[in-house]
């Protein structure tokens, strides 16, 4: 290799080491930007999702359609595109010898890059599946038993329940009981008498009954199979839960000689239920729109008097914590579902462990509730998780 050209690769070389990043800083970059963008597309799918939850609540309201949509991913592959420069000068070392070449070398890289995504309505099928049909035992039963508020699952699920009563004298007292929204008032006070707060006592009631009770773990080999058996507490003759191949049975509880089947209503449903009971307290025009019906608490394992199933806001407090939920609708912005966080043994006269709507609200825990339900019923290909597309 002659003078020229080694001159000519120790400048490359010198200027490519000078210019080009270290290898573990550039990786630091790239995982710091892949986690950042994981971050943001994990937002802006749940604000997408939870929006379109809120945007339901208040049609429903209204008395207005119904839409979803489903988000069919979010990605974003970046285009690199380069631009090099490379150049070699010389300056003489004196007569006779051969002139050094000084070289400069230069790379620059530009990443153009805007997520792409797809909202589209849902085809018949999946709607039907989605939104209209009966939310599934299996799902019900996950919710129950995963430590989830049981009479918010109770209010927002369960269009209706069955009470099946064993009498002394063998036979059955029966009463059926409808979770109507529009007849549930002033927190089903003992004034109140319609079929919404009936069923709503009847939960209460039952919810009660099993407060601190452990379900049976087993029974005898010989014990009566109920189908969609869920639990068993003190029950008046043995039983077991039994599988019937191919058949839907919907969710079974048993309290001594009581037997409760509760009718589970599809996402629709749930949906129009919450907005039907926003809309008594939305005709006073105030900042704050609340549900005539409360639940206990949230944080507060002490039970307590109980907060708004659910709760809607004009105004947004941004020096709080942020919310679930907020939505553009009929020339408004509304909120819904602060963050909560607190665990309070008991309820307190003030600070955080106050039982009220402010320091317990619910209403993230339905919002949360509706959302997994809504992706839960879906295809797998009608939703999927956001992704990122590196090209290098």
């Amino acid at each position: 290799m002659g003078k020229r050209h080694l001159a000519l690769a120790i400048a490359l070389a010198v200027a490519g080491c000078g210019t080009a990043p270290s290898l573990p800083l550039r990786r630091e970059t790239l995982a710091r930007q892949i986690a950042d963008d994981a971050a943001a597309f994990n937002e802006a799918y749940g604000r997408a999702v939870t929006a379109q939850i809120l945007l339901n609540v208040l049609r429903s309201r209204d008395r207005l359609p119904r839409f979803y949509l489903a988000m069919t991913g979010i990605q974003d592959a970046p285009s690199l595109r380069f631009r090099e420069n490379i150049g070699v000068g010389s300056i003489p070392m004196g007569e006779g010898a051969s002139p050094w070449g000084f070289g400069n070398f230069g790379l620059e890289r530009e990443t153009i890059s805007r997520p792409t995504y797809a909202v589209q309505p849902f085809s018949a099928d999946t709607l039907t599946r989605t939104a209209f049909q009966a939310t599934d035992p299996d799902v019900f039963e996950h919710y129950w038993q995963s430590g989830w508020p049981r009479d918010l699952l109770l209010f927002v699920l369960v269009d209706g329940l069955t009470r099946i009563e064993t009498l002394p004298d063998g036979q059955t007292r029966v009463t059926d009981l409808t979770n109507e929204a529009n007849d549930v008032r002033e927190d089903c006070a003992p004034a109140i008498d319609s079929r919404g707060c009936a069923f709503v006592r009847e939960a209460r009631s039952f919810l009660r009954d099993i407060a601190g009770r452990e379900p049976v773990r087993g029974a005898p080999a010989d014990a009566r199979g109920v189908c969609g058996l869920i639990a068993a507490y003190a029950p008046a003759q043995p039983v077991r839960r039994a599988d019937v191949a191919g058949q839907r049975c919907e969710p079974r509880f048993i309290v001594g000689a009581v037997t409760y089947v509760l009718h589970l209503r599809s996402l629709d449903d749930a949906v129009y239920y919450v907005g039907e009971l926003m809309r008594a307290d939305s005709m006073r025009g105030e900042d704050d729109i609340v549900a005539p019906i409360t639940v206990f608490a949230a944080g507060l394992r002490g039970g307590g008097a109980g907060v708004p199933l659910f709760r809607i806001t004009r105004e947004h407090d941004r020096r709080r914590a942020p919310y679930a939920a907020s939505v553009d609708y009929a020339g408004e912005r509304y909120w819904a579902g602060p963050a909560i966080g607190r665990s309070c043994a008991d309820a307190q006269a003030s600070g955080a462990c106050v039982d009220d709507a402010e320091n317990g609200d619910r209403t993230s825990s339905v919002i949360s509730l509706l959302a997994e339900i809504l992706a839960l019923n879906q295809s797998p290909d009608s939703i999927r998780a956001p992704n990122r597309l590196i090209a290098e």
